[in-house]
């Protein structure tokens, strides 16, 4: 399945200008649209095994997931956002992982909104999400900018002010 992401001259000059799709959590893309949003929860669907779900694999999607999904789509957009904001912080050699990584799934954990099957759910999202627009601006970006850097830098700074969710996402 090939993945449609929007188009990345309009998310170079948000992160340039690190325009927050909203203040609790600083988003570099905006919204996702719909697309974007099934196609990955689709894709976690049919991989959700290759996750840990604790000490063990988990198993396959149930037929309910499947018709249902894992995890709120408000959730599959804002997991995407932070796997695009770990690739540009990755292209602009910053430790993604400690600064947008990390951060999202302890906050997630510390929620207490999710299951370890949806914990799972959220990482194998970020991780999708990661890979397909580090392709992406790999492909058509290469480099990172001063300009993209300072944006990325001030989108990560931002992720610190929102550690703790004030309600759990909903479908």
């Amino acid at each position: 399945m090939k993945l449609k992401l929007p188009a990345l001259p309009g998310l170079l000059l948000l992160v340039a200008l690190a325009l927050p799709a909203h203040a609790a959590d600083p988003a570099i893309l905006g919204e996702p649209d719909e697309d974007l949003v099934k196609q990955v929860s689709d894709l976690v669907l049919e991989n959700i095994q290759v996750a840990q779900c604790g000490s063990t694999a988990c198993e396959p999607a149930t037929a309910m997931e499947r018709l249902d999904g894992l995890l709120p789509k408000s959730m599959i957009a804002e997991v995407i956002n932070r796997g695009a904001g770990s690739a540009f912080a990755q292209l602009c050699g910053f430790d993604w992982g400690e600064r947008a990584f990390l951060p999202l799934m302890r906050r997630e954990e510390a929620s207490g909104c999710w299951p370890q099957r949806q914990m799972a759910a959220i990482e194998v999202t970020h991780g999708f999400a990661k890979n397909f627009y580090d392709r992406a601006l790999a492909s058509d970006v290469g480099t990172c900018t001063a300009d993209m850097k300072a944006g990325v830098e001030k989108y990560l700074d931002e992720l610190r002010k929102f550690e703790k969710r004030k309600e759990c996402p909903r479908k």
